[in-house]
């Protein structure tokens, strides 16, 4: 496996299982999902009730089918890897209209009541970016499919444990950045900082 294939697979499995925690985070709370797509306010009434029930066990069954396809099937770790780049894509757009629309308003990415800023979508671009150039080397046949006197090589266990040092530093690095600002009450802005101007 090369250097570059070794990077993108961490940093892919990484966000997997970021994935994975935000999911069951969502799922446990589902009223929680509701009440911050309600204060986000930019979906439509009818979208948010069924976002709000769906969002969770999506995350949960992206990050399921993506870490299961590496370890069972490695074979075809080209399409959870492509999966995983689209959920991510999508999320990152998301956070990244919520800041631009809605600035000072928590994403709820992680159950965290962090205001939507830069590190926060610049995360969800990275996650899907590796998870596009995972793809990418696995269909070159490199990470997940390759084998060697016939033997599929799946992710080891240094992998994995780097994969889960990556997902916790997708946690923790957009709560170092921002100084942790905390969005107020009304979503209008940081306590303790001006809301920008619109």
């Amino acid at each position: 496996m090369s250097g570059f294939s070794t990077l993108v697979t961490v940093v892919a499995l990484g966000g997997a299982l970021l994935l994975l925690v935000a999911g069951v985070g969502h799922v446990a709370r589902p009223q929680r999902v509701r009440s911050l797509l309600a204060r986000q306010a930019l979906l439509p009434s009818v979208v948010r009730v069924w976002t709000g029930r769906l969002l969770g066990a999506t995350e949960v069954g992206v990050a399921v089918v993506v870490l299961g396809v590496v370890l069972l099937v490695p074979q075809l770790s080209t399409v959870g890897y492509a999966l995983l780049a689209v959920a991510y894509a999508v999320l990152a757009g998301y956070a990244e209209v919520l800041r631009r629309r809605r600035p000072g308003t928590p994403c709820g990415c992680l159950a965290g009541g962090r205001s939507t800023g830069l590190p926060v979508v610049i995360r969800a671009l990275i996650f899907a970016a590796a998870a596009a150039a995972a793809a990418a080397t696995a269909v070159a046949g490199s990470v997940g499919t390759a084998a060697v006197a016939g033997v599929v090589i799946r992710p080891g266990l240094e992998l994995w444990l780097a994969a889960a040092v990556t997902a916790a530093a997708g946690w923790l690095v957009p709560e170092l950045v921002s100084g942790g600002a905390v969005a107020d009450s009304s979503g209008t802005g940081p306590v303790g900082r001006p809301s920008p101007p619109s």
